[in-house]
């Protein structure tokens, strides 16, 4: 964005000098210097209103100090002395308050604000840029410099990922988290930002990034105190199914006189995996008795056609984790994943689907029909493969063997991305003219060519 220089302000125009300000700011100097005898003799209401006072005034000191700092920089004040200093260790030298260390976050925005000058263009923050109401914020004494530099920060790393049409909003989102103070908070909403304006292909293309960085390290043991650690890294969508598993059975556990569980909620998550694993490894057949997750997953019907957007998990201890659609598609496909699907308003207009799971005899049945994964080339065996809608459930396919393909966790991903159409075929297989089988159209986007709508229209696959 383009800028003019900014130029100074003319005699007689009304704003102060900035010696007679200095007047001023010497007379509350003073002022506060006496606090710690007045506040004796002081009553409730008048304590109240000198902490809300004082902390506009911190607020204005830091907004003035920032103002004076650019205006240095831009006239290359730091610079200018008989021993050239960095406008960090400038400021340090003059504040009896800042270290250069602590001058850093004050300098970084004070650049940031920085109007455009002969040789300089102008700062992110600065009036006509995107960032401008993030420095309007920290100029007028509404954002501390803190808040404003950890705003800043965070808009840096989600620009180039956010539609162009939506980044002044999050701008203002940002200026509004600054002024509330609380650094916390303006870390924890980069992520929901990312989900609700980012770009599609962005969205994706991190879950393919963060699919192929999953990684579960072999366990490093200490020969001194008999444990064991692994390091375990998953996308949002394995991470948010992994939570809503462990998730019930990690509560607090009384003992048998109704003492308080003892152990430690990384003990009992701990505790909970280990009883996951156990019950899979002891299990006589590889067919869960019943769904092992609950995930609720709020997503826009709008966001669901289109593809783009994401969804949000609900409830429990991953509530906020924020899943793209692709993967939100995979999930509530055949993990016990309960979509709520919202209009634009947010009103519900779905939530869940009595048939959504396929049942155990019917998960047997795919067992006995597919034998293991169906997507051509594979040889993972029917235990380690889950059972598919081939017109997806959140499409309106229908919980049956005609609508049913056995895949592989990986193969169940690629069909998903890819959006690949399958169909349960009997006669077609070589040499078995009477096998019933899974075929698969390999050709990416197939689902939603002509076929695959019309079957899903049909809500079936065969």
């Amino acid at each position: 964005m383009e800028t003019t220089p900014q130029m100074p302000p003319e005699a007689g125009s009304g704003v102060p000098c900035l010696a007679e300000v200095l007047v001023r700011v010497r007379e509350c100097r003073d002022a506060l210097s006496s606090v710690r005898e007045a506040v004796v003799l002081a009553g409730p209401g008048e304590m109240e209103e000198f902490l809300a006072l004082v902390g506009s005034l911190v607020l204005m000191g830091e907004s003035a100090e920032v103002a004076v700092v650019a205006e240095a920089v831009a006239q290359g004040l730091p610079g200018a002395g008989a021993l050239p200093l960095t406008a960090t260790d400038w400021l340090a030298s003059c504040s009896p308050r800042h270290t250069a260390r602590s001058a850093l976050g004050v300098v970084k925005l004070a650049e940031a604000v920085s109007p455009a000058t002969v040789t300089r263009a102008a700062g992110p923050l600065a009036s006509g840029q995107d960032g401008e109401v993030l420095g309007e914020a920290v100029l007028s004494g509404r954002a501390s410099v803190a808040a404003a530099n950890v705003a800043h920060s965070e808009m840096r790393r989600l620009v180039p990922d956010l539609q162009p049409e939506c980044v002044g909003a999050v701008w203002q989102v940002y200026a509004d988290f600054a002024c509330g103070g609380d650094l916390g908070e303006i870390r924890r909403v980069r992520p929901q930002m990312y989900a609700w304006f980012g770009r599609p292909d962005r969205l994706n293309d991190r879950d393919e990034r963060a699919r192929a960085q999953r990684a579960l390290s072999s366990g490093a043991a200490d020969p001194v105190d008999g444990l064991v650690d692994y390091r375990l890294r998953l996308d949002a969508a394995a991470a948010a199914v992994l939570e809503a598993a462990i998730d019930p059975l990690c509560k607090p556990v009384p003992g048998p006189n109704g003492e308080p569980d003892a152990r430690p909620a990384s003990m009992r998550r701990a505790d909970a995996l280990m009883d996951l694993v156990s019950r899979g490894v002891r299990g006589s057949d590889l067919v869960p008795a019943q769904p092992a997750t609950q995930v609720s997953l709020i997503v826009k019907l709008s966001d669901l056609v289109a593809g783009t957007g994401c969804s949000q998990a609900v409830g429990g201890i991953d509530a906020g984790r924020f899943v793209s659609i692709a993967a939100t598609r995979v999930l509530s496909c055949d993990a016990a994943v309960g979509p709520i699907v919202i209009d634009d308003s947010g009103d519900p207009i779905l939530v869940g689907r009595s048939k959504r799971l396929f049942a155990r005899a019917r998960i047997r049945a795919l067992h006995v029909r597919d034998g293991g994964c169906t997507f051509p080339g594979c040889t993972k065996p029917a235990g380690w493969s889950d059972a598919h809608h081939l017109v997806h459930w959140i499409d309106g396919g229908e919980t049956e063997l005609a609508n049913a393909a056995l895949l592989c966790s990986y193969h169940h991903h690629v069909v998903h991305s890819r959006r690949l159409a399958g169909r349960v075929t009997r006669g077609e297989s070589p040499g078995d003219p009477g096998r019933v089988r899974v075929v698969w159209d390999l050709t990416p986007g197939s689902y939603d060519q002509p076929r695959g709508r019309a079957l899903r229209r049909d809500g079936q696959a065969a």
